[in-house]
């Protein structure tokens, strides 16, 4: 009976540390959304003023670099200029947090309503100590991107 009453004890610590710990990546989440959002706010005035990764390039990371500058990601762009400017971003969501001792990441999911059209905008942030970078980008528009031919960038 002694050690069914420690187990149970033992237990019920196990499970108030969960509880804590979901608390506290919660609120971390939070808090991230709230000082990363003006920062993708900008990032996407600025991107979609042109659709020209030479707007963005210091906020974008390595490997998103080293990805865009296929031909497959500049047709891709030249299909982003048909949305035109951004004006408004709605229903901002944050999801698959994570925080680390080399930064933290946040994938972030919004609606964005462009000059010629609606989009859902999926963005994977990092923050760490050399600054906020963009390592993941995906546009889908609500109708279907016509054929467009790529755009020459020089990144």
């Amino acid at each position: 009976m002694e050690f069914i009453k420690k187990l149970m004890m033992w237990l019920g610590s196990i499970f108030m540390l969960i509880i804590v710990l979901i608390i506290f990546l919660a609120a971390g989440s939070s808090d991230f959304k709230e000082e990363q959002e003006p920062f993708i706010q900008q990032f996407m005035a600025d991107f979609s003023q042109r659709w020209e990764t030479e707007d963005i390039y210091a906020r974008l990371s390595n490997e998103f670099i080293e990805q865009i500058n296929t031909q497959e990601s500049k047709t891709i762009l030249a299909q982003f200029k048909t949305m035109g400017k951004i004006q408004n971003i709605s229903d901002f969501e944050i999801g698959n947090y994570n925080a680390h001792t080399s930064g933290t990441t946040g994938e972030f999911s919004f609606k964005g309503s462009f000059e010629n059209g609606e989009a859902l905008i999926n963005m994977t942030i990092k923050s760490s100590d050399i600054g906020v970078r963009v390592i993941f980008f995906r546009l889908t528009p609500s109708t279907p991107f016509i054929n467009t031919e790529p755009v020459n960038q020089n990144t």
